[in-house]
Order: structure tokens, then C-alpha cells, then sequence
């Protein structure tokens, strides 16, 4: 398996507020812009060999937004990043730009079915469930290399998805893995290691 710097974007507007991005997008805040400054400062200490990681992100404007910021910190190309739509977040489908008190008003049926099957559950509108995210996932991780050493910036979900599957854990232990913006976690070799900014 390669080693991976699994990195989540900044805070955005809608993280702020509560509101589901999924394929949507909202700018970073300045507290986003800030985190991800000090990210790059703490992996800047990591991989010994620069010019031989792989770059990877998600192309949603959020992760290119942070993908750039590294970039830009840390003096590298971002012509080399290789933007990959499966590190894309999970699709919220009719859900997406609400917040959970929003889509419970709106959609009681969705959120009851959820609950009901919090991995299998497709939201309507052509959302995904748990379990679609984490195959696609999944299926990057599977063309990777295994002596490569890789920085992935995606999301939230797709973090806890990927982490999930390196830790080989049970769904319910995978959804419940934290989400934070100013951890990068390093995976290698079947185990994940926290990498906290400073």
C-alpha cells in the first residue's frame, strides 16, 4: 500500500453554517485559509523526497482552493496535481446547500430512511450512499502503486471513507471516524498516524 498525506480542505462558508456541500461548493473562510497555511507548514516536515510524491485532489472548487494554498506554501507545481473526480465528495443529491434541520423539514421520509440504513441509504435526487462513496474510493486507492508516497486533498467523507478502508474497520466504526481540517493523516502500511498542524 502507498503512503498516503490525506489531507481534508479548509473550513468553507457552508461548513460554517452547517450546510451540505457534496458536489456543491462554497468558498474557504479566512479561518479555511488559515488552517491550510498550517498544514502545509506541518508537512513540509514529512516526505524527505519532494519531487517524487504524487499530488492528487479533488476537482471541486474547495479542494482546489486548498490544493493550490499547499502548493503555493511548500514551492510545489501545480500543473502536477492530477485532479481525480473519485476524491470527490460524497453527492448529497436534493440534500445539497441545506442543513440537517432543513432537510428534516423538507424530506422527513429521507431522513427516517437514513437512519434506518445510515451506510446503504441513497438519498434521492442522485445522491450516494456510504457505500458507493467508499467503492469509488476504494477503486483509487486500488490503482495506486504501493511504493508510492502520495498527498490526497479531498473531503470530509471521502477522508473517513479512505481511512476506513486502509483500517480495515466495520461500517459503523468507518462513519464515525472524525472530520477535522487540521489533521493530516498519514497512512501506511494498514495504520493511520495524526499529523496535527500547529
Amino acid at each position: 500500500m502507498p503512503i498516503i498525506y490525506l489531507i481534508r480542505h479548509g473550513e468553507t462558508m457552508w461548513n460554517r453554517v452547517g450546510r451540505h456541500q457534496g458536489h456543491l461548493d462554497s468558498p474557504l473562510t479566512l479561518e479555511g485559509i488559515g488552517q491550510v497555511r498550517a498544514l502545509a507548514e506541518r508537512l513540509r516536515k514529512e516526505p524527505e523526497d519532494w519531487p517524487s510524491v504524487g499530488l492528487f485532489s479533488s476537482p471541486l472548487f474547495r479542494a482546489r482552493q486548498t490544493t493550490a494554498i499547499l502548493c503555493d506554501s511548500l514551492g510545489l507545481d501545480f500543473e502536477a496535481v492530477r485532479f481525480d473526480d473519485r476524491l470527490r465528495e460524497r453527492s448529497y443529491g436534493r440534500w445539497e446547500g441545506l442543513t440537517d434541520d432543513e432537510v428534516m423539514a423538507r424530506y422527513p421520509e429521507d431522513w427516517a430512511a437514513r437512519r434506518n440504513d445510515h451506510w446503504g441509504h441513497v438519498i434521492p435526487g442522485g445522491g450516494e450512499s456510504h457505500a458507493m462513496l467508499a467503492r469509488r474510493v476504494g477503486g483509487w486507492l486500488d490503482e495506486q502503486p504501493a511504493d508510492a508516497t502520495l498527498v490526497a486533498v479531498c473531503h470530509g467523507g471521502t477522508g473517513r471513507a479512505l481511512r476506513g478502508i486502509v483500517l480495515g474497520l466495520p461500517t459503523e466504526l468507518s462513519l464515525k471516524l472524525p472530520e477535522p481540517h487540521t489533521t493530516i493523516y498519514r497512512l501506511a502500511g494498514g495504520s493511520v498516524r495524526e499529523l496535527v498542524a500547529g
